[in-house]
């Protein structure tokens, strides 16, 4: 398959981004690295949590600061009074609260708070120039990200952008399913990937996949003696460590240690 083969048929099957931009680059592209997006290309703790207090009063769930921050890891396994038990609190979450949370966080109100972490806007335009395609694999939904990578310009940067939204689309991290995904639709093997990501989870799922891993101890959700834990390859601690993360991508993708 040619390159304008390929772009065809990416965009037939992925309306996320435009590829056809992507090919325009005489370099060709031979291994991959995926970033989790919050927390780990943006600030947007703060967002999260405006929108989830939003949702919850926009469908009157009982909630407070604590929830609020920490909904995600709640509701699979901690009744908080969303509807009768545990069992229907889930499905609430699925079918109502979660799809709210997709919808406002795609709102510009919200999306334009968002900001690059120092240096990454950077960071990504130089990678876009190497033989790394750039992918994104988060768990948040795909509309919103979308959005702000247009707000930002570098949309057409990434090779693909994909996102879990909650478990609703694919299996959520830890699961292979999405940098699986990615991984095939590029057409680079996830043996010569990176995965960059700010939680347990990011790292578990890079490692399952057979991918390198790069911890992010700077981000909101995390530091890196948490991150240490799951062990990944390398470690960026501090947001000032940001420009050096071509140079750390390269090299663990040559193989050299």
């Amino acid at each position: 398959m040619n390159s304008i083969e390929k772009s065809v048929s990416l965009k037939e099957r992925f309306a996320g981004v435009d590829v056809a931009s992507y090919y325009k680059e005489d370099v060709v592209k031979t291994k991959l690295a995926i970033f989790d997006f919050d927390e780990t290309l943006v600030h947007s703790k703060h967002v999260f949590r405006q929108v989830n207090n939003m949702a919850m009063e926009m469908l009157g769930l009982p909630h407070n600061d604590y929830i609020v921050a920490n909904i995600y890891a709640l509701y699979k396994t901690q009744y908080i009074g969303w509807g009768k038990n545990l069992e229907e609190q889930q499905k609430i979450y699925h079918s109502k609260f979660n799809p709210l949370v997709s919808s406002l966080s795609a709102d510009p109100r919200f999306y334009k708070q968002m900001e690059f972490y120092l240096d990454m806007k950077d960071v990504i335009k130089q990678l876009a120039k190497t033989n790394i395609a750039l992918a994104v694999a988060s768990s948040r939904d795909l509309k919103s990200i979308l959005r702000f990578l247009d707000y930002e310009g570098v949309r057409n940067h990434f090779e693909m952008v994909q996102a879990t939204e909650g478990g609703l689309i694919f299996d959520d991290k830890p699961s292979t399913q999405v940098v699986d995904w990615i991984s095939t639709e590029v057409g680079i093997s996830t043996d010569n990937a990176v995965m960059i990501g700010d939680s347990s989870c990011d790292v578990q799922m890079g490692k399952k996949a057979g991918m390198k891993t790069i911890g992010i101890g700077y981000g909101s959700f995390t530091s890196a003696e948490k991150i240490a834990l799951e062990e990944p390859d390398y470690i960026l601690k501090d947001e000032k460590e940001i420009k050096n993360l071509p140079a750390v991508i390269s090299k663990l993708l040559s193989n050299e240690r």
